[in-house]
């Protein structure tokens, strides 16, 4: 995986992961995770595409955006889980609902770069964020702009964000009433952010909340973990580390995805690790959005605790995809639980090695003890 002498960006790095999965869980709360199989979408079905981000928007209904369209919008797909076991029983792509990009790159795709949505019903509007302009829009059904958008504080201008590190996460909750994001790395104002160079680095970053009238509402601080692989620095080829999704809960608290992709030198050794931590607003001291991260204090900086991690790695005779991008509320079962849903990338169904990379969704179920 990952072999010289292509030249790999972040971007195109991201998706390309083979995995066999390993699950750990710790304590939240008296809360926990039960992970179920990876659902392989058929390709007659779900066109490959880039998926980035997951909306469940009523009943069997998802909103999906692919970051590397020709136009801005979502599609619409049917997604039928069993209300008894969790199980992803079927899955079909149904409609493309978009309006022309304004500007395109090189290669005709939309320099949005859409990388999260979410579905307000106060509204009736989908909200799409791109990590191109840094800006996270209001569009209609039909996928037209209303012209409406989140206000972002200054502090996410985008000469303030790293390039293809910036918006890639989006949550709302209906109950809260409030918008959810964050970047995918540190700001440049906030400190270094963790790379090849600076695989010890622990990401800080800006989780950011709006409320329905789209105004910034109340931002807190959030560290992510150092690397797994920065016990080994020296052997490390390529390292890329960010959060990328949140999904806000209906009683205030955030699951936060961080994501690590890591290749090394000789690439021979690949995987990406995923790890989901729960945080609490509510319990969590705001900050101010003109001060430095790295001039808070340890308690300024929301406490977190990891309720899921799994690795995903490279193997000679398997290419199966799990570098998962999106993350949304699903169905509760019968019995009353919460289902997760994860969806992945496979830049457009890439093909290694005459294997084709394959489009899931994972489902997770939340439960408590």
């Amino acid at each position: 995986m990952f072999p010289s002498p292509m030249t790999y960006t972040p971007s195109s790095m991201k998706i390309l992961i083979l995995s066999t999965f390993t699950f750990f869980f710790l304590p939240l709360s008296a809360q926990r995770i039960t992970p179920l199989k990876q659902f392989k979408l058929k390709k007659q079905e779900v066109p490959p595409a880039n998926y980035s981000g997951i909306w469940r928007v009523s009943d069997d209904t998802y909103a999906l955006v692919s970051d590397q369209e020709a136009e801005d919008g979502f599609f619409l797909m049917d997604i039928h889980i069993d209300r008894k076991s969790g199980k992803v029983i079927e899955a079909r792509r149904t409609s493309y609902h978009s309006t022309p990009a304004k500007t395109k790159d090189k290669l005709g795709k939309s320099e949005r770069d859409l990388e999260g949505i979410a579905y307000s019903k106060h509204s009736g509007t989908f909200f799409l964020g791109g990590e191109g302009d840094e800006e996270i829009l209001e569009y209609d059904a039909s996928g037209v702009p209303t012209g409406r958008g989140l206000k972002m504080p200054i502090c996410f201008s985008t000469n303030n964000i790293r390039p293809n590190l910036g918006i890639e996460s989006l949550s709302y909750n209906p109950e809260t009433h409030l918008f959810w994001t964050t970047t995918e790395s540190t700001l440049k104002s906030d400190g270094p952010s963790a790379d090849i160079n600076h695989a010890n680095v622990r990401n800080r970053l800006r989780l950011q909340s709006f409320g329905d009238d789209l105004n910034p509402q109340t931002q807190y601080a959030y560290m992510m973990e150092v690397p797994m692989c920065s016990s080994s620095a020296k052997k490390i080829g390529f390292l890329l580390h960010g959060v990328s999704d949140i999904c806000a809960l209906d009683d205030g608290r955030l699951i936060v995805m961080e994501r690590e992709i890591y290749s090394s030198k000789k690439k021979l050794n690949n995987y990406v690790n995923i790890r989901l931590f729960v945080v609490n607003p509510q319990l969590s001291r705001p900050v101010d959005p003109a001060t430095p991260l790295p001039q808070l204090t340890d308690d300024m900086f929301m406490q977190k605790e990891e309720i899921c991690h799994f690795r995903t790695k490279a193997t000679i005779s398997r290419m199966n995809l799990a570098n998962y991008e999106g993350m949304c509320l699903g169905p509760r079962l019968l019995d009353g639980r919460q289902t997760l849903l994860l969806i992945n990338d496979t830049q457009e169904g890439m093909t290694r090695h005459g294997i084709r990379l394959k489009e899931y969704i994972k489902v997770l179920i939340l439960e408590s003890e």
